[in-house]
């Protein structure tokens, strides 16, 4: 086992299933956090293991986005500090008592020595013989709420190809996120893993319950996990409905909304790319302009 993970408990798991969401390039809308905090909170998922933070980790680097920040976190009273914990990276399970369980993985993009990283996710894997990983994640794209959320895959192995025909498939050249070096490695070790990736309104900057539902439900289609995820979806539909509302307040939005969703559908069979004739910044312009009118978006 490697040598960077530190066990709380090792429990006997069923060829599980690995979901990893972590905060960093890939967790736009909250998407890849948020997936993994909804499972974990109402399956009640406990903790078994997580990964030595120190070696793979600057907590704050200077001039990065807070996004990027990964100060400790301290309880002071009465001027006494208490207690201070690092950013946890952590391992949850669920025994869901049929033929799969599950194993949940949620922290942070590491800083440095990512092959390392990667290597421990993997060794999880391994040893509990997963059938495959899942590394999910959020871009934000030229896409409406209106619709449902598309996603993307990458992959880890070229025979995986025939069970994701319903997926678009990227194609991409330049700097990558972590995910991307985890299916790299998990490709050349063996291992079956895919990224798959939700494309997010820009202008919903909160947490997107609607494009989490929809994430977790094509993910969970290709496993025979039977996982409620009817709260999740409610919650989507709430934000969907406040959205809306909030744009039929604004006839200027309303209408790049519209010009929006036309290119959106225009474009549905299109793998990528800018949606000719609409400007997002003058969508994101407004949707900040109702902010400090006092008209909450979200």
């Amino acid at each position: 086992m490697n040598d960077s993970l530190i066990f709380q408990d090792k429990p006997d798991l069923v060829n599980p299933y690995l979901l990893i969401g972590l905060n960093g390039w890939l967790n736009a809308g909250e998407v890849a956090t948020g997936c993994i905090d909804f499972l974990r909170r109402n399956l009640n998922a406990q903790k078994f293991a997580h990964i030595d933070s120190l070696p793979f980790h600057v907590w704050q680097v200077p001039g990065f986005d807070l996004a990027q920040a990964m100060r400790p976190h301290a309880v002071i009273e009465e001027g006494v500090v208490k207690s201070l914990a690092e950013p946890a990276s952590e391992f949850f399970y669920w025994k869901s008592g049929a033929e799969h369980d599950l194993i949940l993985y949620t922290g942070f993009e590491p800083n440095l020595r990512w092959p390392e990283y990667a290597s421990a996710i993997l060794s999880i894997a391994k040893h509990y013989r997963a059938p495959r990983i899942y590394s999910l994640g959020g871009v934000y794209d030229q896409v409406p709420h209106t619709r449902e959320t598309s996603v993307f895959a990458v992959l880890s192995r070229p025979e995986m190809k025939s069970e994701f025909k319903s997926f678009p498939l990227l194609n991409y050249a330049g700097p990558c996120s972590f995910s991307t070096m985890l299916l790299s490695q998990a490709g050349k070790e063996g291992i079956e893993a895919a990224g798959i990736t939700a494309r997010v309104p820009p202008y919903i900057q909160v947490f997107n319950a609607k494009a989490c539902y929809d994430l977790l439900k094509k993910v969970f289609a290709l496993t025979p996990l039977n996982i409620d995820l009817s709260d999740l979806k409610k919650s989507g539909d709430n934000l969907v409905e406040m959205m809306n509302k909030s744009f039929s307040q604004n006839d200027i939005a309303l209408k790049q909304l519209q010009k929006l969703e036309e290119m959106y559908d225009a474009a549905l069979l299109q793998e990528y790319g800018q949606a000719p004739g609409l400007n997002i910044d003058e969508l994101m312009q407004e949707m900040l302009n109702m902010k400090k009118d006092d008209k909450k978006l979200h």
